[in-house]
């Protein structure tokens, strides 16, 4: 496998015609085509669009190897991500840490989430919330 039949799978594996997928990285469809032929080598800033948008493994997409899409934000475990910020809620809302290291690091943890996760972390937030005040 090379870089470009690996675009290819990604789009098929996204269920993505040419044209959606060219939309979603600010690309055209004609540059999608020439990246999947062959033709033409994808530029970085597709490569690293794909890795925002999509959360594609770049690794994956230039060699073949490992997963094809990445499951952590930035080497943390999105559960971790997801528990960091529950924790990080409810220092707030009780205002023993408003200020804290923990919630700047809070905030840089997402700002770094794929907006794809965003949904996913606030479902689970609000479970926790709910389950945390069912305890009190």
């Amino acid at each position: 496998m090379n870089i470009n039949s690996n675009i290819l799978n990604i789009r098929k594996e996204l269920r993505l015609n040419q044209t959606d997928f060219a939309k979603k990285l600010n690309s055209t469809q004609g540059q999608i085509s020439s990246y999947e032929k062959g033709q033409v080598e994808p530029p970085l800033k597709i490569i690293i669009n794909m890795n925002k948008i999509f959360n594609v493994n770049i690794n994956w997409l230039i060699t073949g190897k490992g997963e094809i899409f990445i499951q952590d934000c930035n080497g943390i475990n999105v559960n971790h991500c997801s528990n960091v910020a529950i924790n990080g809620f409810i220092k707030v809302n009780t205002n023993d840490y408003a200020d804290s290291e923990e919630i700047q690091e809070l905030l840089e943890l997402l700002k770094e989430v794929p907006k794809s996760w965003i949904d996913k972390i606030l479902i689970k937030l609000k479970k926790q919330l709910q389950a945390f005040d069912e305890e009190f």
